[in-house]
């Protein structure tokens, strides 16, 4: 915990007394195979993952003269829960003022965020982008700064449309996972008017009987396209169809042209400012020229931030009320991303731009051109308020 006393003490030079704390809670699972995450099933790492306190860390160090102006004492602690031990007695142990930043693997994230949202704890899922926490969980003190799968893939879809690319062969893998992420890859493109023109299950056999499952080649042939899709959460086997494909096409999705929210080349709207902040404002852990934020990071950071930039207007408090701050809708946040992000009431979810990138650039920044909305042009990306199983109130 030594790592954090700068940021305290830093805010504790203030000449004006202190009158309001706001504590963070960065909530992990115990020995979590972390160096395993990204990796394929051959070990090669095709997505590093970071735990995301160091993008916490950011957030308060950016804010730091805010803090000192409004007398607010700013801290950070970690909770590494223990599965085999009550999840709710160890989120109680947690100061319940705490905003609790959740990094946790799916079905430890739901029993987090159910128990946090029954001690009416303010807690921001920054890792999980499956709908159904958005659309069935649907808790009221539980908010969502990682973009949905509907919002990743609307932003893709707004781009095949943007292109002309109106067919699409759709490839994906057998896991749970991939089917449920395809059906919203499915939901996307018909949304925007895009024809599948088939929707294939890859496998990752080497059987000779298999080969018009696992070879490339074969799995994308028999059907004209402009374009492949590919849902495979784990890249065990995307990675190989660029260049593979029978037709000499894009491949988008998992691999290839991947909807992301943050990335390093984005070079608009003040981001590669961030970018380096990000790899030099710890003096004894500098990072790479090409390390950004993941997603993850990224949607910790815009938790943070969305609270620090907010309390700004609101002057000195002796009592932080991070609930009215999260559900105003005055309340707002600069993403380097060309617009500012603010929280959805129906279904708080933060409301961003996508990138549309590969791993090397950024090619577009999603809502498109032409793609409007009546009330916030962003909200064309994701599960709009009408359509929304998930009504929370404002």
């Amino acid at each position: 915990m030594l790592r954090y006393v700068f940021l305290t003490l830093s805010l504790l030079i203030s000449t004006t007394a202190l009158s309001a704390s706001f504590e963070i809670t960065v909530v992990t699972l115990e020995n979590e195979t972390r160096q395993q995450d990204g990796q394929s099933f051959a070990g090669i790492t095709v997505q590093p993952q970071r735990p995301v306190i160091r993008a916490v860390e950011l957030a308060l160090y950016e804010s730091a003269t805010l803090f000192d102006t409004l007398g607010i004492d700013a801290t950070i602690q970690q909770l590494s829960l223990q599965p085999e031990s009550s999840i709710e007695q160890q989120l109680q142990s947690v100061p319940h003022s705490s905003l609790l930043i959740l990094d946790l693997p799916p079905t430890i994230m739901e029993q987090a965020a159910e128990i946090a949202d029954q001690l009416q704890m303010i807690a921001f899922n920054v890792r999980n982008s499956d709908d159904y926490l958005r659309e069935s969980l649907c808790l009221p003190h539980v908010f969502h700064a990682i973009p949905s799968d509907r919002m990743y893939f609307d932003a893709l879809g707004q781009f095949l449309i943007h292109r002309g690319w109106r067919k699409v062969l759709l490839v994906q893998g057998p896991s749970e996972r991939d089917i449920q992420r395809a059906s919203s890859l499915v939901a996307s493109l018909k949304k925007f008017g895009i024809t599948i023109v088939d929707q294939r299950t890859f496998t990752l056999s080497h059987h000779p009987d298999d080969r018009d499952k696992n070879k490339p080649e074969f799995l994308t042939g028999g059907v004209s396209y402009d374009v492949v899709a590919v849902i495979d959460s784990k890249k065990d086997y995307g990675r190989y169809l660029q260049y593979s494909t029978r037709s000499a096409r894009p491949v988008v999705g998992d691999v290839g042209l991947t909807p992301v929210s943050w990335h390093f080349a984005l070079e608009r709207y003040g981001a590669p400012q961030l970018n380096e902040r990000y790899r030099q404002f710890l003096d004894n852990e500098p990072l790479g020229a090409q390390v950004a934020m993941t997603d993850a990071e990224f949607a910790a950071w815009s938790a943070v931030k969305l609270i620090t930039n907010s309390i700004n207007t609101r002057g000195r408090q002796a009592n932080l009320d991070l609930l009215s701050v999260l559900t105003d809708p005055l309340s707002q946040v600069d993403l380097y991303k060309g617009t500012r992000g603010s929280i959805r009431h129906w279904n708080h979810q933060l409301r961003q731009p996508v990138l549309l990138a590969t791993p090397d650039t950024v090619i577009a920044v999603a809502p498109m051109p032409k793609f409007l909305h009546p009330k916030h042009y962003v909200d064309t990306l994701g599960i709009d308020e009408p359509e929304s199983d998930c009504q929370l109130s404002r």
